[in-house]
Formats: structure tokens, C-alpha cells, sequence
């Protein structure tokens, strides 16, 4: 009874998909966080999961700004926008300049943006940061996807993390 009560008011707090997902029975997202290994808990900040989840799978379309297609800074853009009241601007590495840099994995935090230097040593691609080494980002042949660090492409071309002032 407790639980089904919290994940009410959750669900009525947030009029979240998460939660009213899991009320109705369709675990999908939390499925896929499972199998990416992420386990939510409260100390996390269960609005990005939910918002989040609006986007997953969306396909990646250059210079797409919404759920029929989106691409990298533009996600980034609208789960800010959305789940923190952040307005940031311009592309990937524009979005650098906007960041004080964290160079150390190890010091990520929830929220934190990461940086790739995929295309000709320049920062091109950008993702928001989870927890234990996963972050989200449209990906350009999968759309919108949780990812790790430790994986060999990501771990190649990470460039560092930064976070909002």
C-alpha cells in the first residue's frame, strides 16, 4: 500500500511517464535501465529520468529539434531546458564554452555534460552524464540512447566533462 501510494504521488506530482508507465504496467524504460545496468534510487533526480525517458529512441536527425528527430546539442539543449530551467546555446563545442571543465571521469556528477572529440580532433558530440559511467545522447546511427564511458568508441574519443556555473 505504501509503495503503491508513493508511486502515485510521484506519478501526480511530476505527471510523469515514468511513473505512470509503471502504474499501467509498461516497464519499458525501466527495462532498459536494467539492462544498461542503471539502478534508480532516491538519492537520484528522478525529473531527468523522466524526462529522459520522453526522448529515448528518438530518432538522430541532423539539426533536429524534436521527438521525430533530434541531434546531440540539441537534446542536450532540450533536456536542460526542460529538467533544469537552462537555456544553453549553439552546438557541441559552443555548449564547451559554456561549461567549467571536468576533466576526470571519476568526478562526473549527475547532470554534468560530456564531450567527445570525434570529427578531426574537435569536440562534435555531446551527452549528458548519468551515473556510473552511462549518460544519454542522440547517437547518430541509434538515436537517443544511454551509453557507457568504459565502452572502447566512447572511451576513445571522450574529451571531458563540464558543468553549468
Amino acid at each position: 500500500m505504501k509503495v503503491a501510494i508513493s508511486l502515485l504521488f510521484f506519478s501526480l506530482l511530476f505527471n510523469t511517464s515514468l511513473y505512470s508507465q509503471h502504474l499501467s504496467g509498461d516497464n519499458y524504460f525501466e527495462d532498459y535501465l536494467c539492462e544498461k545496468g542503471l539502478e534508480i534510487d532516491t538519492t537520484d533526480y528522478l525529473l531527468l529520468y523522466n524526462d529522459i525517458s520522453e526522448w529515448l529512441n528518438t530518432p538522430y536527425k541532423y539539426a533536429g529539434n524534436s521527438l521525430t528527430g533530434i541531434d546531440c546539442s540539441g537534446f542536450t539543449k532540450k533536456i536542460y531546458e526542460k529538467t533544469y530551467n537552462i537555456n544553453l546555446l549553439g552546438g557541441s563545442s559552443s555548449l564547451f564554452t559554456q561549461v567549467t571543465p571536468i576533466p576526470l571521469k571519476e568526478d562526473l556528477c549527475e547532470g554534468d555534460l560530456i564531450f567527445f572529440k570525434i570529427k578531426k580532433n574537435k569536440i562534435s558530440h555531446v551527452g549528458i552524464y548519468l551515473k556510473d559511467g552511462n549518460f544519454i545522447h542522440a547517437s547518430v546511427q541509434n538515436g537517443v540512447i544511454i551509453s557507457n564511458l568504459n565502452e572502447t568508441y566512447y572511451n576513445k574519443y571522450y574529451f571531458s566533462g563540464g558543468r553549468i556555473p
